[in-house]
């Protein structure tokens, strides 16, 4: 058994778990998640206490080897959910370009970044936007994938090319620049 599956989480005294329908449900001071559960979770005093053992009904071939693995997955799942609902994820982005801008209209994020057309992009009612700057894009929400899977999406409107090292850019991303052609 490694290490991580022999620790107990500790529940922080903000946040009330519950598990009703194998899903585990967490409430804190930022709003609540809910996991579904592929493995045992036990709640004890405070603390929660995650088997390697498979609940029935997903039974497979290498279930033991896929229930260590889940495990350890769950475990950090549960520790990045309590981060989350105490303090939040953020990501930001940079526009890197002449005339790249982004501002948030209602729901909708504009983005022009140097298409003929605006590119609009709803954004999950999850999810909270900022631009503090028209060059900058702060993504803030409590679910970890959420943020990062919004953050790619916006991203993949304009990648980051290698010659001028224009597009959209993670914040601290930096673009090693290609040599251009020599005459």
């Amino acid at each position: 058994m490694s290490n991580l599956a022999k620790q107990k989480i500790r529940i922080p005294k903000n946040i009330t778990v519950k598990i009703i329908n194998n899903e585990l449900q967490l409430k804190g001071p930022l709003g609540s998640l809910e996991i579904p559960l592929k493995v045992k979770v036990f709640i004890e005093e405070n603390n929660i206490i995650v088997s390697s053992k498979l609940i029935s009904g997903d039974i497979q071939a290498d279930g033991l080897l896929e229930s260590k693995a889940l495990q350890g997955t769950f475990i950090s799942l549960i520790k990045q959910s309590f981060t989350g609902l105490i303090s939040g994820f953020r990501k930001r982005l940079n526009l890197v370009g002449v005339g790249y801008k982004a501002q948030l209209i209602k729901n909708i994020l504009e983005l022009k970044i140097g298409y003929s057309h605006v590119c609009g992009v709803k954004v999950p009612s999850t999810l909270k936007i900022f631009c503090p700057k028209p060059t900058s894009i702060s993504i803030f929400g409590i679910n970890k994938q959420e943020v990062n899977n919004f953050a790619a999406f916006i991203r993949s409107y304009k990648v980051p090319e290698p010659y001028k090292g224009k597009g959209i850019l993670y914040q601290d991303e930096k673009i090693i620049l290609k040599e251009g052609k020599r005459s």
